[in-house]
């Protein structure tokens, strides 16, 4: 890093901060990934931005970016972490609405629908499907032979 340049007067931990905000990371996800809470990064994102002498979050995620890595581009759309869920009609859920909760176990069929499209269940929870199914269908053949067996002691 060149002197004189505003970022030099940053510390490690708020360069790091700020790349977060360049790759479009909001505070809380910064304090996940950091291990700490989402006030000390917002006082880190605060103090950069007086050192840098810019006037939001941007701007200083902007110009540390372009100061390290002077060939690097910042991505054109901003992807959220967390896709909403859409309601009825196929419409997003809204903050009036009433959010959706995961659906328990027993309820889930084994294969993507609409609302789950990625297998998401633990290995037990996988393990069980094919267990279950396989009692279902033993005690299936086992119902099927004892009627022909009642059939048969019937008819002889």
């Amino acid at each position: 890093m060149e002197q004189g340049h505003p970022v030099t007067r940053l510390s490690a931990v708020q360069i790091e901060t700020l790349r977060f905000v360049y790759a479009h990371k909001n505070s809380k996800e910064i304090a996940r990934i950091m291990g700490v809470s989402s006030h000390t990064v917002d006082e880190r994102i605060r103090t950069a931005i007086r050192k840098l002498g810019v006037d939001s979050r941007t701007k200083a995620a902007i110009l540390v970016a372009e100061h390290l890595d002077p060939n690097t581009y910042q991505p054109l759309s901003y992807q959220p972490s967390v896709i909403g869920i859409k309601g009825e009609f196929g419409h997003p859920l809204g903050p009036q609405q009433e959010e959706w909760q995961p659906t328990p176990m027993w309820m889930r069929p084994p294969f993507p629908t609409e609302r789950r499209p990625h297998n998401t269940d633990s290995f037990g929870e996988r393990l069980l499907w094919p267990v279950l199914i396989a009692m279902g269908t033993i005690m299936a053949f086992a119902a099927l032979y004892a009627v022909m067996l009642g059939l048969g002691a019937m008819l002889s």
